[in-house]
């Protein structure tokens, strides 16, 4: 009587998990016959970025023959379409997914330029958040600041590195003072009366960074980014003693940050 039973439980459990498969198999025949029936695209503009849209993404899919809209799922190809918009020079990160009732969701997050660089060949590009150079757009142009001058790296030979890797790869970074930029611009930009007062920096002969403010004609030579905190402080209780003098802003032509513990003017 207890084989009976046990064997009257074996079948029992195998008709149960057969069925089970049979209609797992039949609800994902149905899932794969499903057709997508619509496109949802996200894209951040934050810190008012514009290089891309949403009809810029569903373009650059239909572009590559992607087709979507009532295919079924199946044929989507969801993956080799994520690494396409990865791929794309104004794309941070794209993430494509395909949801149970067959829509199609594609989240981008835009490359965040931090500063725009016009090297001595007048070749212009950008160095992105992250630390990696990032070609201009012929759609729109960030607001950020320009930096030009005695800087000899090329877009075209360093666009696949990070400031990072540039300045770790002895080939590489040969002159380079593109980390040094960075560190500044990334300085600036995270200080509300900097990034409002600083608007270009211009790199003379001796790769000294000079800073052009929007307030004032004078020329600011900062040098390096060594005691950066340090020589931005002197800068501004300068400005601030000064701001409260009569003739101040017209009274020197140069403000010389360089040396250690004191700023250095020249009169007009």
């Amino acid at each position: 009587m207890k084989k009976i039973k046990k064997i009257l439980f074996v079948i029992l459990w195998s008709i149960l998990i057969i069925g089970l498969l049979v209609t797992l198999g039949f609800v994902n025949k149905q899932q794969d016959a499903l057709l997508c029936e619509k496109l949802n695209v996200t894209v951040n503009q934050e810190n008012d970025l514009y290089f891309l849209d949403k009809l810029d993404i569903i373009n650059l899919i239909r572009e590559r023959g992607d087709s979507i809209i009532g295919q079924p799922k199946s044929s989507v190809n969801i993956s080799a379409i994520e690494k396409a918009l990865n791929s794309h020079a104004n794309i941070a990160n794209a993430e494509v997914y395909m949801s149970i009732d067959g829509e199609v969701n594609v989240e981008v997050l835009q490359r965040n330029p931090v500063v725009r660089i016009i090297n001595l060949d007048g070749d212009s590009y950008y160095i992105d958040s992250d630390g990696k150079l990032m070609p201009l757009s012929d759609n729109y142009t960030a607001k950020v600041i320009i930096v030009n001058g005695m800087i000899s790296e090329p877009f075209i030979k360093r666009y696949k590195y990070s400031i990072i890797e540039i300045g770790k790869d002895s080939l590489l970074n040969t002159t380079s003072m593109l980390d040094e930029i960075y560190a500044m611009a990334n300085y600036i930009n995270a200080d509300t009366f900097w990034s409002a007062q600083i608007q270009q920096i211009y790199i003379n002969k001796e790769r000294d960074m000079e800073l052009v403010p929007i307030v004032g004609d004078q020329k600011i030579i900062f040098g390096d980014t060594t005691a950066m905190d340090e020589k931005f402080k002197k800068l501004l209780t300068f400005y601030q003693q000064g701001l409260n003098t009569t003739g101040w802003w017209d009274k020197y032509s140069v403000i010389n940050l360089k040396f250690k513990n004191q700023i250095v003017c020249t009169k007009k």
